[in-house]
């Protein structure tokens, strides 16, 4: 240990800093690998209907309740609003794709899209209706139905979604994402993103109608909400913020325009004897 003046120059965190560092870390690396373990790959499994119909009730207790803030109980009546639509009509809309795999059954294997009157076709098989089917209960659904036609099939089936990534991104368009992809993956899908985004200036909407935005957006991204816990679904937009930016032409307007400003007022001081 230095002695002298070295030492008086010699700062040490104190005791309780110490303490208050090894205990926080302590807390955190279970946590860390409590959250790994559930979700190695950045998924989340999808909702079942149980879990729906349990959000469900929640979010209509909390929005009929007098204990909460009134914006806080309308984000969750509309929450509920999206919830009960999935139960009734299901998840798949047209444009969806379902990677579907029915093993020994080439012709049937592959990425399938949900078309006009949300039915996938699959080769050599009639139409398999969708509608109030939820991406939780694909798998099994279309064993049953495949199975009607193919003895002992077995099925596998994971269902995506159609939505479109724009805004503080380098590559915006539409993607067919994966329903339990978590939303900070879906905006990477998109070739990442630009120096100037700004994730509190992020929405998610459908249509004119906006499902999440702000606040809202960030908070997503750091609970590691995927799509379907979002209750995304075809059709829908991630707009990634972006910061705001001057209008470079009225700036240089402005700036050409101050000098003769300036003349113009001399040039009226010089007429009334100020100058």
């Amino acid at each position: 240990m230095p002695t002298g003046k070295n030492a008086q120059t010699t700062i040490w965190p104190p005791r309780a800093l110490v303490w208050s560092l090894l205990l926080a870390i302590s807390f955190a690396v279970p946590e860390l690998a409590r959250a790994q373990a559930e979700a190695p790959d950045g998924r989340k499994a999808v909702a079942t209907r149980e879990e729906l119909q349990a959000a469900l009730t929640e979010a209509d207790r909390i929005a009929n309740s007098g204990g909460f803030s009134s914006s806080y109980r309308e984000d969750k009546q509309f929450e509920a609003g999206l919830i009960r639509e999935r139960l009734t009509e299901g998840d798949f809309q047209v444009g969806d794709q379902v990677q579907l795999t029915v093993f020994g059954e080439t012709d049937a294997t592959g990425l399938q899209t949900v078309g006009p009157g949300r039915v996938l076709s699959v080769k050599g098989l009639p139409d398999i209706p969708l509608r109030g089917v939820l991406r939780s209960e694909v798998e099994p659904y279309l064993r049953e139905q495949i199975g009607r036609y193919v003895r002992d099939a077995q099925v596998k089936a994971r269902p995506m979604i159609r939505i479109s990534v724009i805004g503080g991104v380098l590559k915006p368009g539409f993607y067919q994402l994966d329903a339990d992809m978590m939303l900070s993956d879906a905006v990477m899908s998109a070739g990442g993103i630009l120096a100037t985004a700004e994730f509190k200036r992020s929405i998610i909407r459908r249509g004119e109608e906006m499902l999440l935005e702000n606040e809202d957006f960030t908070n997503a991204l750091a609970d590691g909400r995927s799509l379907d816990q979002l209750n995304l679904r075809a059709g829908d937009a991630i707009e990634v913020g972006q910061k705001p930016t001057r209008d470079a032409y009225k700036t240089i307007s402005m700036i050409a325009i101050i000098p003769g400003l300036i003349l113009s007022i001399y040039g009226v001081g010089r007429m009334a004897g100020a100058f």
